[in-house]
C-alpha cells in the first residue's frame, strides 16, 4: 500500500503544478478551482520561502483572485526530482524541486519543496496536508 501511496503522492505533485500553472495563464473551467481544492486536507499548512505560513482558506482566497493572472504574459511551471523521502500505509513525505518563471525564459526561480501527504479518513486519494518551501539560490542544487 505505501508504495502505490507514493506514486499516486508523487502523480498528484506533477498534477496540481499543472494545474497553477493553467489557472495562473487563464484556463480551466469555473469548477476547476473547487476540484483543485478537493485535493487538499482541512487543515493544509504552506510554509513558504519567506516563512509565512497559508492555510486552507488563504491558499482558496489568493487563487481564487489570481485566476488569469499572468494571462498577458504567460508562466511556466515545472516540477523536478520528486522523490519519496518516508511512506507508511497512511501518509507520505515526498519532495521535490518546482521551477517557475516567464514561459519560454531561462530566467526562472527554483525552489526546493518538502509535501507530506495524508489519506482521508475512510481512504481515497492522498490529500495535501503540509507543504515547505526554500529558494534555491544560484549555486544550489
Amino acid at each position: 500500500m505505501a508504495g502505490a501511496l507514493a506514486s499516486l503522492a508523487l502523480a498528484e505533485i506533477a498534477e496540481r503544478h499543472a494545474f497553477f500553472e493553467r489557472w495562473f495563464n487563464g484556463g480551466g473551467d469555473e469548477d476547476a478551482l473547487a476540484r483543485s481544492l478537493a485535493r487538499f486536507d482541512p487543515a493544509f499548512l504552506r510554509i513558504d520561502p519567506a516563512g509565512g505560513q497559508v492555510n486552507l482558506a488563504a491558499l482558496e482566497a489568493s487563487l481564487a483572485a489570481r485566476r488569469g493572472a499572468r494571462a498577458g504574459d504567460p508562466v511556466s511551471i515545472s516540477v523536478e526530482d520528486g522523490a519519496i523521502a518516508w511512506a507508511s500505509a497512511a501518509a507520505v513525505l515526498a519532495t521535490y524541486v518546482e521551477v517557475q518563471g516567464p514561459a519560454g525564459s531561462p530566467e526562472r526561480r527554483r525552489r526546493r519543496s518538502t509535501a507530506l501527504f495524508v489519506v482521508p479518513p475512510g481512504g481515497g486519494p492522498p490529500l495535501w496536508r503540509h507543504v515547505q518551501e526554500t529558494f534555491i539560490h544560484d549555486g544550489g542544487a
